[in-house]
């Protein structure tokens, strides 16, 4: 179920999640999570009742997933992945937000609604870090790549910035933070090619 909920974490470890085999299927499930996720949003948990669990869950976008995993069991699961950055940020209790390549903006909106709603809007519930490209961004940062539009969104942009000019396409670019404005430098260089030789063929 793409809304669900999975609870790996409680603020009294207890029952199935504790045991070998709970943490192996825990395990599993959160290597399967990250290997389908483009961004992971962490979030301070502590203290969050049942009844605005329950909120948040039904608050998520299809296709976006939550899920608390005990520290260590996440470290292990993001091993030798793009996600190991966010081995630095794991301490005290934490829920991790999986967004697909573009549903991260959809998703941290719906954590900022979801603040408010439950009045948990003090500094210190704000979000920690958020991971892409094994690239951890806090803080305003990370705020402006939550934000960023989709690859999708950003090649369709780029290509029209080669259609217009050239300071408009290098303002699109500058405008994302240095780390993920590299990552993309090698689509923008692509599409110009690509135009080039359409235009030789001509």
């Amino acid at each position: 179920e793409s809304q669900k909920l999975y609870m790996g974490k409680s603020p009294k470890p207890s029952g199935f999640s504790t045991t070998l085999k709970g943490k192996a299927i825990i395990l599993e499930k959160t290597k399967e999570l990250l290997q389908k996720s483009a961004m992971i949003l962490t979030i301070p948990f502590e203290g969050v009742s049942k009844e605005n669990t329950d909120i948040l869950r039904n608050m998520l976008p299809e296709g976006v997933q939550a899920m608390m995993v005990k520290n260590a069991l996440m470290k292990k699961s993001i091993k030798d992945t793009n996600f190991e950055a966010l081995g630095e940020s794991l301490k005290q209790e934490n829920m991790f937000f999986f967004f697909p390549e573009g549903l991260a903006k959809t998703g941290y909106e719906i954590f900022k609604k979801w603040q408010k709603e439950i009045k948990r809007t003090e500094p210190e519930y704000a979000a920690k870090v958020l991971v892409t490209e094994n690239q951890a961004f806090m803080g305003p940062q990370l705020e402006h790549v939550a934000n960023l539009p989709s690859k999708r969104e950003l090649i369709a942009k780029i290509a029209l910035g080669i259609k217009a000019t050239p300071t408009r396409l290098a303002r699109a670019i500058k405008a994302i933070p240095d780390k993920v404005g590299r990552a993309f430098v090698g689509i923008r260089d692509k599409l110009e090619d690509n135009s080039k030789e359409a235009e030789s063929h001509k």
